[in-house]
């Protein structure tokens, strides 16, 4: 008989993780979510507003249903400083993820940004830290790509109960769905529920027995801070670097430009931009992008597409290979943000008393803003070179919003003192509990997490391969 394998949550996590351990494991998932944005189970805000909405997914395939993933390895510097085992470590799993995502291999993709980088210093931009961001041609819900429909067991139902075992082991779960309770046994237990998540369940289970590691389940939060932060005039044909196919694939590359501040990484895209931002115009600096991609049957989106001529620039670079010449570009910044040991992210009661909030505070300390201050002006000297004109949009830090890259909440690290999870992303203290979502990132840089999170799950659907055969389990009724 096979191990049976419990994941609670249908993200990416979840299910790239059911995907690769489907020929060893009978895969059983939870997933609470009844469509991808589920009013029964909101995210409040008591720090920054997120301002991205939705910034979670819910239902099978989870954010995936939401976002175009960019593809982007977290630098090596980042793990050297943060992380309890090298980037060397993950490698493996990286190639095997970018292909299951991208339909490409990744060593041709490093390829490709090498050349690109060149092709920058080529029109005069000075060296310095440029991170590849490969964009698939097409989004994709990861549960109907993997085909993981028909081939695992799905459980609807948000997780209430835990039942313990012994040495440590969980035993079952106890899963409500419409007011009726299910027990849910297993060999294995892997929360895939995401950053703001699984801590909270991890923060339930830390009720019936002291977890080491509990202080540190919702603690050390990390999101990436972003917003258009100026503009810049240049005299070289960036734009036609912007959405560099990449050849032999339908993916576009793009290379941001990331400075250093006080150890943390801060990036700028150069955005190919219609014209100037006059600040009579200024809101118009922004994105309907992520908008016609969840809903692109809304004739409402186009009308809007119409007030952001920048969009349709990157439409047309991204979908067609066409470049219009340009002058203009706006700067994105996407910053990594520092970390506290102070709780960032718990649970309550909904208002109407019929299911749970997910609170998120989120924080960003003066210092750290004066440090995004102070990368701003490094880029436009990093840009100097190359730039004619230059403008910092005025009171931009108000406009910062969430990139939804929610991590660090259980995070990997060599002892308990330090995180919830050890290095094969066990939870310290558990025998047969495990964590697979962005919530096991112990810092990601200025990377967008789903390839991350999609190689965490290769690598520790392989740790799980190589787990001794459990005993076999009484069967029970649901």
């Amino acid at each position: 008989m096979k191990p049976r394998a419990v994941i609670v949550g249908a993200g990416l996590g979840g299910c790239m993780l059911a995907h690769a351990l489907l020929p060893t494991h009978d895969v059983v998932i939870v997933e609470r979510g009844a469509e991808v944005e589920d009013p029964r189970y909101p995210v409040v805000d008591v720090g920054l507003p997120a301002v991205t909405q939705p910034h979670v997914g819910a239902g099978l395939g989870g954010s995936t249903q939401l976002w175009h993933n960019g593809l982007i390895e977290i630098d090596e510097e980042i793990f050297a400083a943060h992380w309890p085992f090298p980037k060397a470590e993950l490698d493996p799993f990286y190639a095997q993820a970018f292909e299951l995502l991208a339909d490409t291999p990744l060593a041709h993709v490093r390829e490709a940004i090498e050349r690109l980088r060149q092709r920058y210093r080529e029109l005069g931009l000075p060296p310095g830290l440029m991170q590849g961001l490969y964009y698939p041609r097409w989004p994709r819900n990861l549960w109907t790509s993997l085909q993981l429909q028909g081939r695992v067991e799905v459980v609807r139902g948000n997780v209430v109960d835990f039942e313990l075992g012994d040495g440590g082991a969980l035993a079952a779960l106890t899963v409500e769905e419409g007011g009726e309770r299910r027990r849910v046994e297993g060999d294995v237990f892997v929360l895939a529920a995401g950053g703001l998540g699984t801590p909270v369940l991890l923060q339930k289970l830390a009720r019936h027995l002291p977890l080491p590691g509990a202080a540190h389940a919702g603690a050390h939060y990390e999101d990436h801070p972003m917003t258009f932060v100026g503009e810049v005039e240049v005299t070289v044909p960036l734009y036609r670097l912007w959405n560099y196919r990449v050849p032999g694939t339908d993916g576009n590359l793009r290379l941001p430009l990331v400075v250093k501040r006080a150890g943390l990484h801060m990036s700028f895209q150069l955005r190919p931009a219609a014209n100037y931002y006059r600040a009579s115009r200024r809101e118009q600096v922004g994105s309907v992008l992520n908008d016609l991609r969840r809903n692109p049957w809304n004739p409402l989106h186009y009308a809007r597409l119409f007030r952001h001529w920048d969009d349709i620039l990157d439409i047309l670079s991204f979908k067609f290979g066409i470049h219009l010449p340009t002058r203009h570009y706006t700067l994105l910044l996407c910053a990594q943000m520092p970390t506290a040991p102070e709780r960032s992210v718990w649970s309550q009661p909904a208002q109407d008393g019929a299911g749970e909030a997910g609170v998120r505070c989120w924080t960003l300390p003066q210092a750290f803003r004066d440090h995004m201050d102070q990368a701003v002006q490094d880029v436009l000297a990093w840009l100097a070179p190359v730039t004619r004109s230059a403008r910092i949009f005025s009171g931009w830090q108000g406009d910062l919003r969430s990139a939804a890259h929610h991590s660090g909440t259980a995070r990997l690290s060599a002892d308990a003192s330090a995180g919830v999870c050890d290095v094969d992303g066990r939870v310290h203290g558990m025998a047969n509990l495990y964590v697979c979502d962005g919530a096991l990132i112990p810092a990601s840089g200025i990377a967008n997490t789903g390839l991350t999170i999609a190689a965490l799950a290769l690598r520790l659907a392989a740790h799980l391969r190589g787990r001794p055969a459990a005993a076999p389990r009484a069967s029970s009724q649901p």
